[in-house]
């Protein structure tokens, strides 16, 4: 094993550890259970949770880029519907349509979706009903586009968040460059203070965290440095970011109590490959149990577990080889105790390439790390599911998985996964018919 120390900037050190030879790692090929929640429309795209009927159940709120709906998926609960298709509603169109979330943003009590446009460029507010009106979609109320939000670029991700601690929720957004030429960067819409105020959209203020950023798909919320107020680590690569630039960030929150979080946010470098893919996806969690948040991103050949050192300017970056089922284009990423034996795993999913992905590749899978501390060269790798192998000779179709949300679904002890892939379905006498869709994953109770 090698080390190598390389210092930028005067304050960044990256302490670089290799695993020499990794054809020791194993897998098993067992997958998991899949089943179909949802294949309604196409391009499945974002998986938001919410209760919006209040019964203790989360919903997901789940938009169709392409199609040009914004939809909400309603939980079943345990029992038989749990593994049939659930019920679901229209509640409103969008114009190219990126992303939805969950949010009171009103602050009545029930929950609102907020969607994205991209191409259209502007955030939208629903207004969302009393949990006995929740399945009557015309009682969903689309208050239109924050005027605040027009013309601010191509967005692609949001979330909800109160950033300056007010009381208020607050909307986070990431994109990319508009085909204008305007990049979107990361973007806070401030809420009003005064609930009276919140449904009067021009109210809302816009605050630029980074202005300049190439992209901000996929980014996490997150006290990196340990200080109270929630930062956001993102990584940069985008179909338009030069390789030499790819990147990713940590973005340091000010703090409410500071004008300063109005303003550009400070953003600190954590690690620079060129080797990232478009719109990588970054796992957060602390994996060596150490008291500091780590981080994990994948290429295609290696996963890279960043581990913190003394500060969030240090770290050491630990790469770890793929085995072969897993070496192809990897997006979703997450850090989570996934066989409940107390340690902390990583979840991974593919994407295709230009339409391809290729048989005896695993789509979906994760990786336990075997001994008491995570290294370049301990790791065991499992399949939750095999690639269908589909080669649809298009640049945009093929399975390409999205987002997934870990949660107890059939109430059997351990963390099952419910999932979106997007780009995957065939087209028959000129219509689109969804392959995968929403479904979830059934944890086989590794440990039971």
């Amino acid at each position: 094993m090698k080390k190598i120390f390389l210092i930028a900037s005067g304050i960044l050190m990256f302490q670089i550890s290799v695993a020499q030879d990794a054809s020791s790692t194993r897998y098993m090929n067992q997958p998991w259970k899949m089943h179909h929640i949802d294949r309604q429309f196409w391009n499945h795209n974002s998986l938001s949770p919410g209760d919006v009927d209040k019964d203790g159940l989360d919903d997901y709120l789940v938009i169709h880029e392409g199609a040009d709906k914004v939809t909400i998926l309603f939980n079943p609960g345990v029992g038989n519907q749990l593994y049939q298709e659930w019920e679901k509603i229209v509640i409103s169109d969008g114009l190219n349509i990126e992303y939805g979330y969950f949010g009171d943003m009103n602050g009545d009590g029930n929950l609102d979706a907020i969607y994205a446009n991209g191409d259209n460029a502007d955030v939208n507010i629903i207004w969302g009903p009393d949990k006995s009106q929740v399945k009557d979609p015309s009682k969903w109320v689309d208050a239109g586009p924050i005027p605040s939000s027009k013309n601010q670029g191509h967005y692609v991700y949001l979330e909800t968040y109160d950033i300056n601690q007010d009381g208020a929720l607050d909307i986070v957004t990431g994109g990319r460059r508009h085909k204008s030429g305007k990049l979107n960067g990361l973007i806070w819409f401030e809420a009003p203070t005064n609930k009276k105020d919140r449904e009067d959209l021009s109210k809302w203020e816009m605050h630029s965290i980074d202005a300049n950023l190439l992209s901000g798909h996929g980014f996490v919320i997150e006290d990196l440095n340990k200080d109270g107020h929630m930062d956001i680590v993102v990584a940069n690569p985008d179909w338009d970011t030069p390789d030499h630039e790819d990147m990713l960030f940590w973005y340091q929150n000010p703090g409410p109590d500071s004008e300063a979080i109005e303003s550009p946010w400070e953003q600190h470098l954590v690690y620079k490959n060129q080797q990232l893919f478009a719109k990588p996806q970054v796992g957060i969690g602390d994996l060596n149990e150490d008291g500091k948040t780590d981080l994990v991103v994948q290429t295609d050949n290696y996963v890279f577990y960043l581990e913190q050192q003394e500060n969030t300017d240090d770290w050491k970056v630990n790469q770890i080889n793929k085995p072969e089922i897993t070496r192809w284009v990897t997006r979703p990423t997450k850090i989570v105790d996934i066989d409940g034996n107390g340690k902390l795993d990583i979840v991974g999913m593919t994407i295709h390439n230009y339409g391809y992905t290729p048989l005896g590749k695993a789509s979906v899978f994760w990786m336990e790390y075997l001994g008491d501390k995570p290294g370049t060269d301990n790791w065991e790798t499992h399949v939750i599911k095999w690639s269908d192998g589909i080669f649809s000779g298009k640049a945009f179709r093929g399975e390409k998985w999205d987002h997934m949300r870990f949660i107890d679904l059939d109430g059997d002890g351990d963390l099952d996964i419910i999932a979106n892939c997007e780009e995957y379905y065939d087209k028959i006498n000129g219509k689109q018919k969804t392959l995968l869709g929403v479904v979830w994953f059934e944890n086989p109770s590794i440990n039971q």
